[in-house]
């Protein structure tokens, strides 16, 4: 590959980049201005930061070898159909911003494997599909992934306070202790923190990992750990209320004790890390006494 493609390919790339944000700029802002009002999505002004330092750091590994692509124009083409037909359904406005930053998302990565071919792409595709993360999720998805975490993070808190024999009686999303009773609303849910769990988790696989199984190994045990954090987190709350003072149901526990839970999930998925590197070296040892 001479200089002077490299050259001509990381115009190319970067023209059309500039070109695809100053067409996307009002949703581009508006996602900011989301990210900004609405804790859920605080996460995404990093998301574009990780893929370009990951795109970065593997960035001999990906472009030693370039070609233009046709195939990329094929996702340029889907990115474009999306695009007018968001304009042409009646959506709601969050899902109208899901489908025009997935659009924008799907079009740089169509630009990229234009400019610099399949192989390329290939290496690139994990910062490419992190990308992914910055869109917000659909209503009826948040919906489904919130009801989820409710329901799921209540039976875990009663399994907890059925182990240690607490004088909890369980209706629904309502614990009742004498003289208290505590919803698990779904503001309770820990979605926003489970999905910075998954994320970091998603990230940590890559990065970590060298298998696909060991990597969706590490992916799939993010999801119980999100509810066993939640779980506990629940569980804490309600004794702290019940047996110490119940305005700790309101105070700091509740509103920024979420980071300590957070943290032992993070332990958890280390240890997890741990192991599956482990498996992953004995694997390589036992294939190379095999050889």
């Amino acid at each position: 590959m001479t200089e002077n493609s490299t050259r001509t390919r990381n115009l190319i790339f970067a023209l059309f980049s500039i070109f695809s944000a100053f067409i996307y700029s009002p949703y581009l802002l508006e996602l900011f201005a989301l990210s900004r009002e609405n804790e859920l999505y605080s996460h995404i002004l990093f998301i574009p930061v990780l893929s370009a330092y990951l795109m970065y750091s593997n960035r001999k590994k990906i472009f030693t070898q370039t070609s233009f692509s046709y195939i990329g124009l094929l996702l340029v083409l889907t990115s474009v159909v999306a695009f007018e037909a968001a304009q042409r359904t009646h959506l709601s406005e969050n899902d109208f911003l899901s489908v025009m930053v997935l659009s924008w998302a799907v079009l740089l990565g169509g630009i990229f494997w234009a400019a610099y071919g399949s192989r390329a792409a290939k290496e690139a595709m994990f910062p490419l599909a992190f990308l992914l993360f910055m869109v917000p999720l659909p209503e009826a998805a948040l919906d489904a992934t919130t009801r989820f975490l409710q329901s799921w993070s209540t039976e875990t808190a009663s399994v907890i306070f059925n182990l240690i024999g607490a004088p909890v009686q369980r209706d629904g999303y309502f614990f009742h202790l004498p003289g208290l009773t505590v919803e698990v609303a779904k503001q309770c849910s820990g979605i926003r923190s489970s999905m910075a769990l998954f994320i970091s988790g998603v990230l940590a696989a890559h990065l970590f990992l060298r298998t696909w199984p060991a990597k969706s190994a590490l992916i799939a045990l993010v999801v119980p750990l999100a509810v066993l954090k939640n779980g506990l987190r629940i569980a804490a709350l309600t004794l702290s209320g019940y047996y110490i003072d119940e305005r700790m149901l309101y105070g700091s526990l509740h509103t920024n004790g979420g980071m300590l839970f957070f943290a032992i999930a993070v332990a958890f998925a280390g240890a997890g890390i741990w192991l599956l590197r482990a498996v992953e070296r004995k694997a390589v040892k036992k294939n190379a006494a095999g050889a």
